[in-house]
């Protein structure tokens, strides 16, 4: 068994891009996401948290050669605008799951305050019930 290189202490968030970036992780969901995890959320492993740094291990990564140069996977993974990308992915993809949602509801609501209501009140109606109530009261 390799030994884990280095221990988070807390809070873990894990940013992946999606696959145009770079490849997802063998233990997680392809696409673009935000993971989070906590050592003192309850179902907690150590063991499971080991397999996902050491999947693959650092030591793999550095003792290939072609991890390193313009094409690497090293400049890849630590390029700042990579990390731009991947939250700009995130944030997109949240955005457009709420606006769903919004529009969701809207299309709900919409014909609710559409309808005419039988306890409506509007100004033509009720000039038309005056008049004709004068119609009436005028004709006796």
């Amino acid at each position: 068994m390799q030994k884990l290189l280095y221990s988070p202490m807390g809070k873990l968030f894990i940013l992946q891009p999606d696959e145009r970036s770079s490849p997802p992780h063998p233990l997680l969901p392809p696409g673009c996401a935000l993971y989070f995890l906590d050592k003192n959320q309850r179902g907690f492993s150590s063991s499971v948290l080991r397999a996902f740094l050491n999947s693959p291990h650092p030591l793999e990564t550095l003792s290939d050669p072609t991890a390193y140069g313009s094409e690497g996977t090293i400049l890849r993974d630590h390029d700042s605008s990579n990390y731009l990308k991947a939250v700009n992915g995130v944030l997109r993809q949240h955005t457009k799951m709420v606006v769903r949602r919004v529009r969701k509801e809207r299309n709900l609501l919409w014909p609710l305050l559409t309808s005419p209501s039988p306890h409506s009140w509007s100004h033509e109606s009720n000039m038309e019930n005056i008049r004709v109530k004068k119609e009436i009261m005028s004709g006796v």
